[in-house]
């Protein structure tokens, strides 16, 4: 699947040039493009200048020409600023591409003012003009120790409530209590945990992309089947485990043992994925779940996909679900998970009632200053 990714604002910008990365490395791996451009769209130089200075070209450094004020950080004046700004950006974008893409993807972090309150501009105006491609947000929830600043979980409040009215599929990236004793990490670790959030992408996107026959498995996961399995919030994670070497075996393990063995450690990478979904969620509630094994030619075998399969249907059992598969390093196996269509979500939910609770004590802070 080709995406076209879209950074807006400084956690979108550096999620962005990540996706970019993803790209040079399915070209060295599989010699295969799965980001047809990358757009970091930001009204601070100085991270455009950072992310751009090596000068490769697949991150384009879209800059906004208006700020926002000292006191201006909410979405209301971030969708304000984008309102003013976004024909400028569409234009700015290489409409070339749009034609070798097959979905668009929108990046922000949903508690800060330009990425939260500019994603749902630009993407009701994408979608006036190209609404033959589907259009997805990641968005990327505060830390813990953010919850309490009244601005920036009303930001986020804002954000999903207005996101989910003009997206196709909204991934949800929960941050949580990441960093060292609930704190934000230092801007060092930052680009750690920026690789972290979009590392479960890369496998899904390649799937359909490979090129050569030894590398395609029993079936093709395309965008097609990607596009039919997204729908609302949605939550992705990958697992992988190795497959232990005969050579280090006390005794050969029969063909039987050895195929039960393999299966057992695709099992295993299945249940690293649920467990490192994005967001959490009740797998219950979703209507639309999608899995890919990634395994070395020779191990992957029809009674590991029927497992994984039964699995995801025995934990997600009203949701319709698709697979696919590809070989891959010879002595390990992973999984991608994404579930969408989820009806409930007690994070969001958290979000709406401490915005409730915390909005008027920000308003009585402003009179009294």
């Amino acid at each position: 699947m080709k995406l076209m990714v879209i950074g807006v604002g400084d956690c979108g910008c550096r999620l962005a040039r990540e996706f970019a990365e993803l790209n040079k490395m399915a070209r060295s791996e599989w010699r295969a493009n799965i980001i047809t451009c990358a757009y970091a769209v930001n009204n601070e130089p100085s991270v455009l200048n950072e992310l751009t200075k090596s000068g490769w070209d697949w991150l384009k450094a879209v800059p906004i020409r208006s700020s926002l004020g000292v006191g201006n950080k909410t979405t209301e004046e971030g969708a304000k600023l984008m309102k003013q700004e976004a024909e400028r950006v569409m234009l700015a974008m290489r409409l070339g591409a749009f034609i070798n893409t097959d979905a668009f993807l929108f990046v922000a972090g949903a508690a800060g003012s330009l990425g939260s309150g500019g994603l749902p501009v630009m993407i009701q105006m994408l979608k006036e003009r190209h609404i033959d491609k589907p259009i997805y947000a990641l968005l990327i929830l505060p830390f813990d120790s953010e919850l309490d600043d009244a601005r920036r979980v009303h930001n986020t409040a804002m954000c999903l409530k207005t996101i989910d009215k003009v997206a196709d599929a909204v991934f949800l990236a929960d941050n949580g209590g990441l960093g060292l004793l609930g704190n934000v990490p230092q801007p060092q670790k930052m680009g750690g945990l920026n690789r972290e959030l979009v590392l479960p992408f890369y496998d899904l996107l390649c799937a359909g992309e490979i090129a050569g026959s030894k590398n395609i498995g029993g079936k093709v996961l395309d965008a097609g089947d990607i596009v039919q399995s997204l729908f609302g919030w949605t939550a992705i994670g990958v697992g992988k485990t190795q497959f232990s070497s005969s050579i280090f075996s006390l005794r050969r393990e029969s063909g039987f043992e050895e195929k039960n063995s393999e299966t057992f450690r695709a099992m295993e990478a299945m249940d690293l994925a649920l467990m490192r979904l994005s967001v959490d969620c009740k797998l219950e509630d979703a209507g639309k779940g999608l899995f890919l094994l990634v395994a070395p030619y020779g191990k992957a075998n029809v009674d590991m996909i029927k497992a994984l399969g039964n699995r995801l249907r025995e934990l997600a059992p009203n949701a319709e679900i698709r697979d696919g598969n590809f070989y891959g390093p010879r002595n390990s196996v992973k999984v991608t998970v994404l579930v969408s269509e989820l009806i409930y979500l007690d994070r969001i939910k958290s979000f709406y009632d401490r915005a409730a609770r915390l909005i008027p004590a920000g308003e009585a802070e402003k009179k009294t200053a």
